[in-house]
């Protein structure tokens, strides 16, 4: 799912020249028994402009290797920005 995900903002990216800068995932579904997840997000930011954005390193594209995703509690602290628990994700991508 992670990786299907991010696959399709680099496709966007491609396609259309759209840089993503803020993500905001709203729900995310599983069910294992029917093999079903779904991701519902939304995303700011904007075309690129060479003009206005450096280029750099493109990348070609996301890899499955040492993919990670790993649950985090929410300490007291972060809970006063957030209501709910919260994953990091590792992934390393192909330049």
């Amino acid at each position: 799912l992670i990786y299907n995900y991010l696959d399709e903002y680099l496709y966007i990216f491609h396609d259309s020249g759209f840089i993503v800068k803020d993500v905001d995932i709203s729900e995310i579904t599983t069910d294992n028994e029917r093999n079903v997840f779904k991701i519902i997000s939304s995303s700011r930011g904007e075309k690129l402009d060479l003009s206005k954005h450096s280029q750099g390193t493109e990348i070609k594209a996301i890899t499955y290797s040492n993919m990670q995703v790993k649950e985090k509690e929410v300490t007291n602290k972060e809970a006063e920005r957030s209501t709910n628990n919260r994953c990091d994700v590792w992934v390393i991508v192909d330049i």
